[in-house]
């Protein structure tokens, strides 16, 4: 053994110099054997004065004692069978830092020779004390959590896994991933638990004066998050006023565009319905991410009692509208125990034309839809005798457009397409001749519903709605919402009085003060307009 003086940091004021021994050799686990001459043999036993046993002892023992701080003896660290210890990795006071220090606590995929590393100290929780100023808030806290928890169990992966190491880490955060946004959307797109009910259904009887029922039609663009024409659509808000405005006035509502994936808006706006007595209601099947689509957008709330319910869904739409599956409603619904109606609501493939030249394929997809329509009203209608009212966003526009005719002139002649729609969803096979459109009955002519102008100051004309309507359907004058109706067997015990389209315009409600009409946004509650109907029970 040699020993060699060691110089401490002159910081110390320069104590006196300490001589450390520092082996030459590295350490080995078997025990030392004295030293031999080359010419003895093996077998002869050598004898050592019992003065030099024990100056050998003193100096063993002083080696033991050395402190681990000022210790310096070499270590043989093999990587063959494990990485060097974790105390060797540079402190991490970054969570990038420690994962990085635990991927490298894995064993090598390319084991080499045996390397000599010197034994460095172990840092301690009193030693981490002592560099308190030196790391963060964060791995103050984090290294004091680790002090109070029991150590890890470690792991060593077989080698035939060691070799795949990377890919299985891949495929562990995969699977995590997978199964926290599975766990995700199994609870936040599911329905929520709705309130009980607080009113009692309601009935049309004479003895209560209530003889009447209010039926309303309304696509609410109630679009799923993120889907916008403009900068923003208000959707929040327009929900709000519609549930302090419009539902305590009817008594059946159907909406179109209201759409429950990804957002609690629809939620929102059946429990209010309840609170209000809509103690019913019925929607489009909802989606999950994984289905690669959304709901069809459909919702029927009713104050009287649904006693019978069916929905249908049609194939997968073109454009945007693949991926909202569309489809229908029914309900039978009860006015009073002698006094039944059918009810059915849709919204059918949008128009995606150019240039106002009518789009084949939309037209082609929009009456397979009506064919499927009619085969359902067919199949739960066709066992009784009770009226047959459909109504919704039907996206045909029964208006004619002459090009040297202007704008403002109602259109009394009916499209083509118009005409082909009532022919299929009546079909002269079967027991719904009658079928007929209520609005037009009433008006003579289709009035606009979509894309409305209006007279400025100035008398020149200008869009009737800026806010919601996409720039390419300004003033478009489009009449796409409808209601029919059929009184089957059963003409005038039940029938539809006073329909009309309602535009529910902002500056028109005399509920709101004027303070709060400068304060909203929007000017209407949707795009388009909508159709009221009220049904008389005629004794």
């Amino acid at each position: 053994m040699s020993s060699l003086p060691v110089e401490r940091n002159n910081s110390l004021d320069h104590e006196e110099e300490e001589e450390v021994i520092i082996p030459t050799e590295p350490y080995h686990d078997e025990e030392e054997r004295p030293a031999q001459s080359e010419g003895e043999e093996e077998e002869e036993e050598v004898v050592i004065p019992q003065a030099q046993q024990q100056q050998q002892q003193q100096q063993a023992t002083i080696r033991t004692r050395l402190p681990s701080q000022n210790s310096y003896e070499a270590s043989v660290v093999s990587i063959q069978s494990s990485p060097p210890p974790y105390e060797l990795y540079p402190p991490a006071n970054t969570v990038f830092g420690r994962m990085f220090n635990w991927l490298r606590k894995i064993p090598r995929l390319n084991t080499h020779q045996a390397i000599y590393l010197p034994t460095l100290p172990i840092h301690t929780s009193s030693s981490r004390q002592e560099d308190d100023d030196d790391v963060s808030c964060w791995s103050y806290h984090y290294y004091t959590c680790m002090d109070h928890l029991p150590e890890p169990p470690h792991i060593v992966l077989p080698t035939c896994l060691a070799h795949y190491r990377t890919l299985l880490i891949f495929i562990s955060f995969f699977s995590l991933t997978l199964f926290s946004f599975l766990l995700f959307c199994s609870i936040y797109f599911a329905p929520i638990d709705y309130p009980p009910p607080v009113f009692p259904d309601k009935v049309i009887s004479n003895n209560n004066n209530q003889t009447t029922a209010r039926f309303l039609t309304l696509n609410i663009f109630m679009r799923p998050p993120l889907i916008k024409n403009n900068w923003s659509d208000f959707k929040d808000d327009r929900l709000a006023y519609i549930e302090k405005y419009i539902l305590p006035e009817y008594d059946v509502i159907a909406f179109q565009e209201s759409f429950a994936f990804a957002t609690r808006r629809k939620d929102h706006l059946i429990s209010e319905a309840i609170k209000l007595g809509f103690n019913y209601h019925l929607e489009s099947p909802r989606k999950y991410p994984w289905q690669i689509g959304v709901d069809g957008g459909l919702l029927l709330v009713s104050k009287f009692p649904i006693r019978e319910s069916n929905v249908i869904e049609y194939p997968r739409g073109q454009h945007s509208d693949w991926f909202s599956v569309k489809g229908a409603l029914h309900a039978l619904i009860e006015l009073n125990p002698e006094r039944k109606v059918h009810v059915y609501t849709t919204h059918t493939q949008a128009s995606y034309d150019t240039n106002n030249v009518i789009n084949e394929d939309d037209t082609i997809i929009r009456l397979s839809q009506f064919a499927r329509l009619h085969n359902f009203i067919h199949d739960t209608a066709r066992d009784d005798k009770e009226p047959i009212m459909v109504m919704g966003d039907l996206n045909v526009d029964a208006a004619v457009h002459p090009i040297d005719s202007p704008i403002t002139r109602p259109s009394k002649e009916s499209s083509p397409e118009y005409t082909k729609m009532v022919d299929v969803i009546k079909d002269i096979d079967w027991k719904m001749k009658d079928l007929v459109d209520v609005v037009y009955t009433k008006y003579g002519y289709h009035p606009v519903t979509f894309g409305d102008y209006m007279l400025n100051e100035h008398g020149d004309l200008i869009p009737a709605e800026t806010v919601l309507t996409n720039w390419d359907q300004l003033m478009t004058v489009q009449s796409i919402d409808r209601i029919f109706w059929s009184d089957r067997d059963k003409a005038g015990l039940l029938k539809p009085i006073q329909p009309r389209v309602e535009k529910f315009w902002v500056k028109e409600n005399n509920l709101i003060s004027e303070e709060e009409r400068q304060s909203i946004g929007f000017t209407q509650i949707s795009g388009n307009f909508f159709f009221i109907v009220i049904y008389k029970h005629i004794y």
